[in-house]
């Protein structure tokens, strides 16, 4: 790292020196996982509220989601200034697709810039680990954490070409792994700490890497829209000697968890503090390399996630989860029977 690189840092850290960047229709940003949720939201936040050009990624063209935001253009100046893609982070010929796409927008006017990348789409299987199918736990690695990494590197040249910025979208679960959600903590903890090198690698081309922490808005997002369909694959395979022990535990743990299950209609999010950040992460002359949005119970057990020792922190967070276990299970059963 050179001198001023350091310096820049050490300013950053600070909060010296920052200003934010005008943006207008002129600056693109391409944004992944755009059919619902998080990503649809921030798709219509840069279009409507930072007049920017949005290059919008979702995995079905025929989704509600999909269809509102080609449903923008013309905008009210009369440009086109959304362009909803196709994109499977499990296909590479798709993220191919994409970036031949992405280069023919940028090349319908010289004015164009790429600001920044922002990689939000994801999926979610809740389930222990001994629940999950190979093919659930390698699903949510290779879209959250390796379909990522393999557009990022896709794009990076052009982003560098053009000083972009990466803006990744992980994970309180990330931070901390929570029981039932193994491999997506996994997948999301690497992507943590890939975006940290990322960041080191790239500040020699002036380019800014963000991770950026969301607050816990599956209630708002289809993530885990399939988690009953999930479900009953992994019930289907469990051994005679697995249904014998899991089965009561098991339907008690996806009959807590059906309220997540359907497709739900795509919502904007009105919490202006996450916009807030997002703004400054997506505009700031020296971003910070983490935003966190949380509310207050994330942030007070996150403080005592660190400072308390491991029982503790185990037993905290099951508390954290609230979800149905093993153990109280069975004592419910086993009070059931004694009633």
């Amino acid at each position: 790292m050179s001198g001023c690189q350091l310096l820049r840092a050490l300013g950053r850290s600070l909060g010296l020196g920052r200003s934010h960047l005008k943006v207008d229709s002129r600056h693109v940003v391409l944004i992944t996982g755009c059919d619902s949720g998080l990503g649809h939201s921030l798709a219509v936040y840069c279009h409507d509220s930072l007049q920017m050009t949005v290059v919008s990624c979702c995995h079905n063209l025929k989704s509600e989601g999909a269809k509102l935001l080609q449903a923008l253009n013309p905008s009210q100046d009369g440009r086109n200034r959304m362009y909803t893609l196709e994109l499977d982070l499990l296909e590479p010929d798709s993220i191919r697709l994409v970036h031949g796409q992405l280069r023919e927008i940028l090349s319908q006017d010289p004015n164009y810039q790429l600001n920044a990348l922002v990689n939000n789409a994801g999926v979610m299987c809740f389930g222990e680990f001994e629940w999950q199918l190979p093919e659930q736990i390698e699903t949510q690695i290779n879209c959250n954490l390796l379909g990522t990494m393999r557009l990022t590197r896709e794009l990076l040249p052009l982003l560098r070409q053009q000083q972009g910025r990466i803006i990744n979208v992980t994970s309180h679960c990330g931070l901390q792994a929570l029981p039932a959600l193994g491999p997506y903590a996994a997948s999301k903890a690497a992507l943590r700490f890939w975006s940290d090198s990322l960041r080191v690698e790239l500040q020699q081309y002036d380019m800014e890497v963000v991770n950026f922490i969301p607050g816990s808005f599956v209630m708002d997002s289809n993530i885990a829209a399939r988690q009953q369909q999930h479900a009953q694959k992994m019930w289907e395979a469990f051994s005679q000697e697995q249904h014998a022990l899991y089965d009561s535990y098991f339907e008690a743990f996806n009959t807590y968890l059906k309220v997540l299950t359907g497709f739900k209609p795509p919502n904007r999010l009105r919490n202006e503090s996450l916009l807030a950040k997002f703004r400054d992460a997506l505009t700031s002359s020296q971003p910070l390399a983490l935003y966190i949005e949380e509310p207050w119970r994330y942030r007070l057990y996150r403080w005592l996630f660190a400072i308390c020792p491991t029982p503790l922190v185990d037993w905290l967070t099951l508390r954290f989860c609230a979800m149905p276990t093993y153990e109280s299970t069975k004592q419910a059963t086993e009070d059931l029977v004694d009633s």
